[in-house]
């Protein structure tokens, strides 16, 4: 089969996309073989890995960009959450002494990003972030609006 430059140059396109576009569907989170580190991809384009954290306190402020937290262990930790207008929607704000369990990760520049917060009084889970670190308001989902991360 004689193949020409255009019909080659397809092919090249076919591979790079179909190479994108599986990295894409795999997420950038992915478990290192059985490590439970996540892997984020950080704003270079390389992956970091990561561990999900998830603590267990009380709250002692709600900025409505985050919440700061005294742990189990009496580590005050301040959690990001992310869009104000995202958290308004979705009916967080918890009062100052109210327990929570808060699933998290660290981001690139130490701070930390809430994945999830359930509240003990209520049992409600509020997500923040799916599962591959995607905040649920920056759209991708056809759900969001854009805004902070």
């Amino acid at each position: 089969m004689k193949l020409n430059s255009t019909t080659v140059g397809i092919i090249i396109l076919l591979v790079v996309f179909g190479g994108i576009a599986g990295s894409v569907s795999m997420n950038w989170w992915s478990t290192e073989g059985g490590g439970g580190k996540p892997r984020v991809q950080g704003g270079d384009g390389k992956e970091e890995a990561h561990s999900l954290l998830t603590i267990h306190g009380v709250v002692n402020s709600f900025d409505t960009m985050g919440i700061n937290i005294a742990s189990n262990d009496g580590q005050a930790q301040y959690v990001q959450l992310g869009n104000s207008r995202y958290n308004q929607s979705i009916g967080f704000v918890p009062a100052a002494g109210e327990c929570v369990t808060v699933v998290m990760f660290p981001d690139d520049q130490g701070l930390y990003s809430a994945i999830s917060v359930t509240v003990d009084s209520t049992g409600l889970t509020y997500t923040f972030r799916s599962e591959t670190g995607q905040p649920l308001w920056s759209g991708g989902n056809g759900k969001g609006n854009g805004g902070n991360h």
